[in-house]
């Protein structure tokens, strides 16, 4: 497994102004990444992002996030007792290593979305979580993700973009070839937010991404919001 911190320069957007404001520094970025597999990621100009959008792959709309019980009925009767409202019997994939677990829990609540290709959708609501459980019906195991998954590719590959617990963002990844699973799982700096993101496929699939950093200006003593005017932005590509 690796783990590994990327520090990346880049030349910011600022828009100056004569507002107080906290010591803002748009060239100390880092990304934290942990992977079990060769991660690229790399700084792209403007223009580059702007011409890689034509590649962008047509993302499948995001279903409605309720319950499907005529679907429950049919997993329990394939998989009896691997996920119920609030247990999960099952394997479960987690920072390169699959391992068994049993449990459950009153304060968790677990329903059935969807099935996309190979994989059956779950939703997992708990106190300070709100995650997605996807069942793999071909190696029955689970894989967690904390934004609703894009899968790709007849399910071989799984991206999982946008927020994450508490109050980062996050661009993380599930590629599967043969019995390997690639995964990889990227912090995005924490004043940054992921403005825009999209998918895009040359020889395999890449991320690109637009990331926005404001200032923070004073708007009365000692209470500060973010400035409009005043930000970075950053255009990056993973791969």
């Amino acid at each position: 497994m690796k783990y590994f911190v990327l520090f990346l320069i880049a030349v910011p957007f600022i828009k100056l102004s004569a507002q107080k404001y906290i010591p803002f520094d748009c060239d100390d970025f880092n990304f934290n990444v942990e992977s079990n597999t060769n991660t690229s990621i790399r700084f792209i100009n403007q223009s580059d992002y702007l011409s890689s959008l034509k590649d962008t792959v047509v993302l499948p709309e995001k279903p409605l996030i309720k319950e499907n019980e005529k679907l429950y009925t049919e997993f329990q009767k394939k998989f009896p007792y691997k996920i119920s409202t609030h247990c999960i019997q099952a394997k479960t994939f987690s920072r390169g290593e699959i391992s068994e677990i049993s449990y459950c829990s009153q304060r968790q609540n677990i329903f059935l979305i969807t099935k996309e290709k190979n994989f059956y959708i779950f939703k997992l609501n708990a106190f300070e979580v709100d995650d997605f459980l996807l069942f793999n019906e071909d190696n029955e195991t689970i894989y967690f993700t904390e934004n609703y998954p894009l899968i790709l590719d007849e399910g071989k590959i799984i991206f999982d973009v946008g927020h994450s617990y508490p109050g980062k963002q996050i661009i993380n990844y599930y590629q599967f070839e043969d019995k390997k699973v690639k995964y990889a799982s990227i912090d995005v700096p924490f004043d940054y937010r992921i403005t825009k993101y999209n998918i895009v496929k040359y020889s395999n699939y890449k991320v690109i991404t637009e990331l926005t950093r404001h200032q923070l200006k004073e708007t009365s003593p000692n209470y500060f919001e973010k400035d409009k005017d005043v930000f970075c932005k950053k255009f990056i590509i993973i791969n």
